[in-house]
């Protein structure tokens, strides 16, 4: 594994830079998504999106669930919920009703997460 992807995968808590992600080549970069679980095209979108998932813990706290939990217990189902919350084009909407005074929304009506939200809600 090269200097560079060790690196990147050394940064995942975060989303890439241009310069980084650009820099490496074609093969890198589906390696790269390879290693964190997820497409090269969503590493790109990943990257483009500019913003980490910070709704989506306190999405899963506001509806009774810890977040540490689903992380330990279920990472990758933890790791694609945060890829699909950093590519969502109603983080707005999102962030507007997380700062609503009880945090009410209609989750069903704009998050791709709902589901996995409510099978947590009803199983935890």
């Amino acid at each position: 594994m090269t200097i560079a992807i060790r690196g990147l995968l050394g940064r995942i808590g975060r989303i890439f830079m241009a310069s980084e992600l650009h820099a490496l080549d074609a093969a890198q970069v589906e390696e790269l998504a390879r290693d964190i679980g997820v497409t090269a095209g969503d590493l790109y979108r990943l990257e483009q999106a500019g913003s980490e998932p910070v709704a989506m813990p306190r999405r899963l706290a506001l509806e009774g669930v810890n977040p540490a939990v689903v992380e330990a217990k279920w990472p990758s189902v933890w790791k694609d919920m945060q890829r699909v919350c950093s590519l969502c084009d109603n983080r707005e909407i999102c962030r507007d009703n997380l700062a609503s005074a009880r945090g009410a929304c209609d989750l069903p009506r704009y998050c791709p997460n709902t589901g996995s939200i409510e099978a947590f809600t009803h199983n935890l």
